[in-house]
């Protein structure tokens, strides 16, 4: 098959993709995210993830067929007014990160991915949500502190990555984890069925 164009610079993205087999190319389009502030963070990562596929549409040279993005979020519950959950996108800097990671110790929270896959000949676009609960262990400052000192948190939505440091203080998992680190795979290959994309497994 030919490459499908990834709206992304993540490199775990880029990981899942090429571990699964998939060809593509990359480009990162440049996309205001708060434009979508006004959505509750479940719809807020569909319509981010094809925000930036038409966003790559239009800037990128590549002439894939199908074009693909990812948003995710880390989510918090809360019952002040406004909406059922508190979004936690990418921390601005290391006190950001701090104020996340003593959000989530201790606590179990929601990470949702959204998936956008838009068809360039049919202008179909075809999306998907992975939604997983993620328990953390109750840290303390001292371990806060040293995982802060890692820079683990710089350019992730809530400040970790499920595969790296984090690990450590993660008890349990409910969901997909390939969704809590951007891309749900099983999300992805129904929608690339569905596009008639054929993956190597087909042969």
């Amino acid at each position: 098959m030919k490459p499908i164009l990834l709206a992304s610079n993540s490199p775990r993205r880029r990981d899942l993709l090429a571990k699964a087999g998939i060809s593509f190319d990359q480009f990162s389009p440049d996309i205001d995210e708060s434009s979508r502030d006004e959505l509750p963070p479940a719809d807020r990562v569909i319509a981010l993830a094809a925000d930036k596929a038409r966003a790559a549409i239009l800037a990128s040279q590549s002439a894939a067929r199908l074009v693909l993005a990812a948003d995710t979020l880390v989510c918090l519950p809360r019952s002040q007014e406004g909406f059922a959950e508190m979004a936690l996108g990418k921390p601005t800097d290391i006190e950001d990160a701090r104020r996340m990671m003593r959000l989530l110790q201790g606590r179990t929270h929601f990470v949702r991915t959204g998936i956008a896959l838009i068809d360039r000949d049919t202008g179909e676009t075809r999306t998907a949500r992975s939604d997983s609960a993620v328990g953390f262990s109750p840290m303390s400052e001292e371990e806060i502190e040293g995982y802060l000192e890692s820079g683990e948190w710089s350019g992730v939505a809530g400040a970790y990555r499920i595969q790296g440091l984090a690990a450590l203080f993660i008890d349990r998992i409910e969901g997909s984890w390939t969704g809590v680190m951007g891309l749900p795979m099983r999300e992805l290959y129904v929608i690339l069925l569905s596009a008639g994309y054929r993956l190597p497994i087909h042969g």
